[in-house]
């Protein structure tokens, strides 16, 4: 395909992709923060029996999360595809293996999210009726005993197949906002501060070191992704959204012309630029008057 037909190509898919992050973004958020409003922070109850409980009281709103998880991550799909055809034409050497990995990460993640909270309801309700007698610790709801009830009862009720699909969904999607990012920016597709954000927004879905961050970094990332596709980039895009080929993403300096595009550092033959002699400068006569010796 010719520079000018891919340039054609991306203007026709900018705006469905565009629109997908930006979906991508909002029901991600709509999801999270509808799950963080099921806890009811009940008193002598750890987290992990509040969440059950909360989950027998409310098992639609958890079904309701899950399903705008699910939704958000098939809105990956058009992104990252995006995303990859576009760098893929910039730079011929990326692997195109990396196409199954974008239907095959959202996919499962999705799938996963799903089958993960019928799962949950299940043990909820289990653990809310007090009919289980898992461990020594059952059918406790309250204090240390309430929390190791329900953390047996979670690992007697392991769904294989579901921990499957979202153990390969986590990894994959988690792998492609890492990659597609670094690929892009060396392409010139993205800033290194765009580029970066993609790595920690994929690290932070493997680590979870925290509720709600990861989830605002990787909606801020696809909002940005939006804008991107769409041209409605602060300062404008890098060149190389404009040429086809793959171009540095210009520096600050460069776009306030402080400095020449590229940086100044080689000539267009590939030499580095000779510095100029710098002029010489005048000595000027000495204004000291020679004294008269005295005899």
């Amino acid at each position: 395909m010719s520079d000018q037909d891919q340039l054609q190509w991306e203007a026709r898919a900018g705006r469905p992709a565009a629109v997908a992050a930006f979906a991508a973004g909002v029901l991600l958020l709509a999801g999270t923060f509808v799950l963080q409003s099921i806890f009811e922070d009940r008193p002598k109850v750890d987290s992990l029996p509040d969440f059950l409980l909360s989950v027998n009281d409310k098992p639609s709103t958890l079904i309701v999360s899950s399903i705008l998880l699910a939704v958000s991550a098939l809105c990956l799909i058009p992104v990252f595809y995006y995303l990859f055809r576009a760098t893929l034409h910039r730079l011929p050497t990326f692997p195109r293996w990396f196409v199954y990995l974008i239907l095959i990460g959202p996919i499962f993640y999705a799938a996963s999210q799903v089958l993960g909270a019928v799962d949950r309801v299940d043990v909820a309700q289990t653990f809310a009726d007090r009919a289980s007698d898992v461990g020594k610790f059952c059918p406790a709801i309250e204090g240390k005993a309430g929390k190791e009830c329900a953390t047996d009862l979670l690992q007697d009720n392991v769904n294989p197949a579901g921990i499957g699909l979202s153990l390969a969904g986590t990894i994959a999607t988690a792998f492609m906002f890492v990659m597609l990012p670094l690929r892009a920016r060396r392409a010139g597709l993205m800033s290194q501060f765009m580029g970066i954000l993609g790595v920690v927004a994929g690290a932070l879905i493997v680590l979870k070191i925290t509720p709600l961050v990861p989830e605002i970094i990787q909606a801020f990332w696809l909002g940005a992704m939006g804008a991107l596709f769409l041209g409605n980039w602060p300062g404008g895009r890098g060149p190389a959204w404009e040429t086809g080929t793959a171009e540095p993403w210009p520096g600050a300096a460069e776009r306030r012309g402080l400095v020449p595009a590229g940086g100044g550092e080689a000539s267009t033959n590939g030499a580095p630029p000779e510095t100029p002699e710098p002029e010489p400068v005048p000595q000027r006569p000495s204004s000291r008057k020679r004294r008269k010796k005295r005899r």
